[in-house]
């Protein structure tokens, strides 16, 4: 997996080093910590980051939403503002440097990861850079629909926020897990009775089976009926290592 980089500009220590370990924690390399904007610039320039978070005042003679117009003026990479001023000017302002989004402190976890990964997503696609799954993870940010993408090993390596809002499990929690231990899907009946060769596969109970109408355990422990789309990810290799699931929640026709 192509790695996801990030610098993160902000004078206040305690902060950054609060940003930088909530971003390790979801999977990012945090390549530096600048304080003002000729070191943002510098370091930018010497380490080429995927996404920018941008602090509005730091030290030094320019701020954030300066040193983000020099930026631009001499490399392409997504900034993302993460401020506690959320005032007309200072918002107006920002918006004239063509940032990827503004966020105000302090800032949801999930809000921030589905801002970074919808920034690399927009970016990389620009250029069409990483890997088929690499894309598709980053399509999935934004998708509606709760996405899963499991290994052959039936390991959950993938989770976007919609299946978190379905299942209540975090991205966290559910990275590693066995998907059919931890959803445990059961054929349902939804869309009418199981037919004779559905049946006879079942019973001899040797294959994972993941029907197009399933109830899947969540974390509440409550059971939820799903519809289930699947297909096999196409590796650059050639090889096929992971399958994405998709689940949305069945709305019985009335």
């Amino acid at each position: 997996m192509q790695e996801k980089s990030i610098l993160i500009v902000e004078d206040e220590g305690v902060v950054a080093l609060s940003i930088k370990a909530a971003l390790t924690k979801m999977g990012y390399t945090v390549v530096g910590i600048a304080v003002s904007g000729s070191e943002a610039i510098a370091l930018a320039m010497e380490k080429k980051p995927d996404v920018i978070l941008m602090d509005i005042h730091i030290k030094g003679d320019i701020d954030g939403i300066q040193t983000t117009e020099k930026l631009n003026a001499v490399m392409d990479v997504p900034v993302i503002f993460l401020t506690a001023y959320a005032d007309d000017e200072t918002v107006s302002r920002a918006i004239k440097t063509g940032s990827h989004s503004y966020l105000v402190k302090p800032y949801n976890p999930r809000e921030l990861y589905s801002n970074i990964e919808f920034a690399i997503y927009k970016h990389r696609m620009k250029f069409r850079t990483g890997s088929n799954r690499e894309r598709l993870e980053m399509f999935l940010t934004k998708a509606p629909e709760a996405g899963i993408i499991i290994d052959m090993n039936n390991s959950i390596v993938y989770a976007n926020s919609a299946s978190e809002m379905l299942l209540g499990w975090t991205r966290e929690e559910m990275q590693g897990r066995k998907f059919f231990s931890l959803l445990n899907p059961a054929v349902s009946t939804a869309a009418g009775p199981v037919d004779a060769m559905t049946r006879g596969i079942l019973n001899i109970d040797a294959i994972h089976y993941l029907p197009p109408f399933a109830t899947v355990s969540t974390k509440s422990g409550r059971n939820r009926t799903v519809t289930l789309k699947t297909g096999i990810i196409r590796e650059d290799t050639g090889e096929n290592r992971t399958i994405l699931i998709f689940l949305q929640e069945h709305s019985p026709q009335l």
